[in-house]
């Protein structure tokens, strides 16, 4: 994975300073980006999800699926 090798946010495209990773898929984001996941109506399903396969062991959940709607 080359999460710490990022360089810019997989959605906007800016300069990473802090990275995240998405809840809704392995996309690395900025806080703008992660800021705006949290508003989606789905982040809250998604956030359970990762946190049900981690409970499982699973620590290489790919998520949920990103919402159309989101980038």
């Amino acid at each position: 994975m080359d999460f710490f090798n990022k360089s810019h946010c997989d959605r906007c495209g800016k300069k990473l300073t802090v990275r995240i990773m998405s809840m809704f898929n392995r996309d690395t984001i900025c806080l703008d980006c992660k800021k705006k996941e949290e508003t989606h109506p789905a982040y809250e399903q998604a956030r359970k999800a990762e946190q049900d396969a981690v409970r499982r062991g699973d620590m290489n959940f790919p998520g949920i699926g990103l919402p159309p709607d989101i980038k």
